[in-house]
């Protein structure tokens, strides 16, 4: 058998006192089950949605062609044609 070493007489630092070392620690008591209110659940926000761009209003062409017709068929005799046309065409 082995021989067991002698303690050196050098001061040694001194351990931590643990008590006993079998002991085990205690199991921590449950707290008292509370009974909870019902309440009314808040319905969930609706999704923001992105806004879309408001198409500025465009106003139909409006085309007036106005025209004005002066004849001399003979001497002395003058005819004098108006005409008026307005179109109105949708904006693409």
């Amino acid at each position: 058998m082995a021989k067991r070493k002698k303690q050196s007489k050098v001061q040694k630092r001194a351990k931590l006192r643990r008590g006993k070392s079998a002991k085990r620690g205690k199991a921590r008591k449950a707290a008292p089950a509370k009974r909870t209110v019902a309440r009314a659940k808040p319905k969930p926000a609706p999704a923001k949605k992105a806004v879309r761009k408001a198409k500025s209003p465009v106003a139909p062409v409006v085309e007036t062609v106005a025209v004005e017709v002066i004849e001399q068929p003979a001497p002395g005799v003058i005819t004098v044609t108006e005409v008026e046309d307005t179109e109105v065409r949708k904006a693409s």
